[in-house]
């Protein structure tokens, strides 16, 4: 059974959060460990694997690009697979530059502009590529969604390894390192 059918949705890429929130804690109502508190060790374990695999759905149809990634597994295109694939050299040769401005970023202690000016740009990327999935899901051009998807991966990561790097000089200045 797959996560839209547990959560009793439409399999569309657009879902309705608040039914999904709804029906997401029906089910953990319904499967909680503390129902099953007087009941065999079997029956015990059985409870924990759903309210595991209801807690996994909602996390994955909740989020945005784990979604995305999802609804295409179930259409038949396993993204791991097609991440094999080389990439499109004017996007990674984009994708390498912003990595080089965060280094930079890094290694002149977060001069504030310039972090403000490639958070920006990042954010922008992101919000274009999730604009363009959101399009191509409505034509249901699977294909052209897991090119955006393998893009929008890439910028993912970069803002995470930004946020991480910010934290990290931020935890630095409190300490006293910089100054």
């Amino acid at each position: 059974m797959d996560y839209f059918t547990l959560f009793e949705i439409p399999k569309t890429f657009f879902i309705n959060q608040e039914l999904l929130t709804k029906n997401f804690y029906k089910l953990q109502l319904k499967f909680h460990h503390d129902v099953f508190l007087h009941h065999s060790e079997e029956v015990k374990k059985i409870a924990l694997k759903k309210s595991i695999r209801i807690n996994k759905g909602y996390k994955i149809l909740k989020d945005f690009l784990n979604r995305a990634i999802y609804l295409l597994y179930i259409n038949g295109i396993d993204l791991k697979k097609d991440m094999q694939a080389s990439e499109n050299k004017s996007f990674l040769v984009k994708y390498f530059f912003l990595q080089e401005e965060l280094d930079f970023l890094k290694k002149n202690n977060f001069d504030a502009k310039k972090l403000c000016i490639l958070e920006n740009k990042i954010n922008k990327k992101i919000k274009k590529y999730k604009k363009l999935i959101e399009l191509n899901f409505i034509n249901n051009n699977y294909q052209v969604v897991v090119e955006i998807v393998k893009k929008l991966l890439f910028f993912e990561n970069i803002k995470n390894n930004l946020n991480t790097e910010k934290d990290v000089y931020l935890i630095n200045v409190n300490k006293g390192k910089y100054k």
